[in-house]
């Protein structure tokens, strides 16, 4: 390994072994709070290539966000989890302590192309494109940014709880049937053999904690099928303006998720038996560190011996995320006056 490239990232990680004959399509960014329109980025440079390819994620550390944007919300460790469980990544490439798409980098990763959103992304520091080389070298292709959701909105929502206009008006409209089937055009069909995993609850800002419930959830079984409340139910137990996410932005995040193979809209808040025998429910699972939702929601469950509870080995919660964009009000005021790359 070249000494001058090492030291441009941490480590490379490979998920997926693939076909070496395939296309290697390069993504990156920051994916600070992970969401679904990061995750749709990623999508469209796969379906560019008819899903036959290999897509390599590039995250860049916190020190050169910092430097170029200001600080990040999610540490390293929780940003590399969230782009790991995304569904269409098969190989990462963390710790990058540049801002600028190096092209012998490229070179020493063997991509053939970079992919990224048509909204420009600039080097804050000598005011020139990131992707000038990229470009240069005739590797970059632009797919559409996804309108209506980014990370500065986010934060705007949790410094701003009296604010519900992410529950109405254009930004709820975006769960459509051609959404969900792009989203779920690649997820495994359930077969008569699969041990079917239930588990439900807001899943809102998806972080960490959730992965790792997730992952560890499919484990125990075949077949993982997420339930997901709606933005009322979720509203009525944590009340201000809960969820910060409306249903259709949690359902996109859900579907993007690699341990996810289906998700219920809306469920019912608790599982019944009539629920359980009618899906062939196998296990029945609840995290140790979600709030707001008791075991009595389970008791049917429980009487049934299906009912599991799981450590995600996480502590962090929604409710945590919250407060950290809180107590850095003024640093994100800052930076959300800069270009989001």
């Amino acid at each position: 390994m070249s000494t001058d490239i090492k030291t441009l990232f941490k480590n490379h990680t490979i998920f997926h072994k693939k076909d070496a004959s395939l296309p290697r399509i390069y993504v990156d960014g920051c994916y600070d709070m992970f969401h679904w329109g990061h995750a749709n980025v990623i999508r469209q440079a796969c379906a560019a290539f008819d899903y036959k390819c290999v897509l390599v994620l590039g995250i860049c550390d916190n020190p050169i966000i910092e430097k170029h944007k200001g600080p990040t919300v999610m540490t390293e460790e929780e940003r590399n989890l969230a782009v790991q469980s995304c569904q269409w990544v098969d190989e990462v490439v963390d710790g990058i302590n540049i801002w600028d798409t190096d092209i012998n980098m490229m070179k020493f990763f063997h991509i053939n192309y970079v992919v990224h959103g048509d909204d420009i992304s600039m080097n804050t520091v000598t005011g020139k494109n990131s992707y000038q080389e990229i470009i240069d070298a005739g590797m970059l292709k632009l797919v559409p940014r996804t309108d209506g959701v980014s990370s500065t909105d986010l934060i705007y929502r949790m410094m701003h709880s009296e604010s519900k206009e992410h529950w109405c008006g254009l930004k709820h409209a975006n769960l459509s049937v051609e959404k969900l089937r792009m989203f779920s055009s690649t997820k495994k069909e359930r077969t008569k053999d699969d041990k079917i995993v239930y588990i439900d609850g807001s899943f809102d800002m998806l972080h960490a904690g959730h992965y790792e419930l997730f992952r560890k959830a499919k484990e125990l079984g075949t077949y993982l099928v997420v339930g997901v409340f709606d933005d009322e139910t979720v509203n009525g137990y944590k009340g201000k303006n809960y969820p910060i996410l409306n249903l259709g932005e949690r359902v996109m995040g859900l579907l993007a998720c690699r341990y996810v193979d289906d998700v219920i809209i809306g469920a019912p808040k608790g599982v019944t038996k009539e629920m359980i025998e009618r899906m062939k429910i196998s296990c029945v699972v609840h995290g140790k560190c979600e709030n707001g939702i008791g075991k009595n929601f389970y008791s049917d469950a429980v009487d049934m011996g299906v009912y599991k509870e799981v450590d995600s080995g996480k502590t962090l919660t929604s409710d945590e995320i919250i407060e950290r964009v809180k107590e850095r009000e003024k640093l994100f005021e800052a930076r959300n006056a800069k270009k989001i790359r």
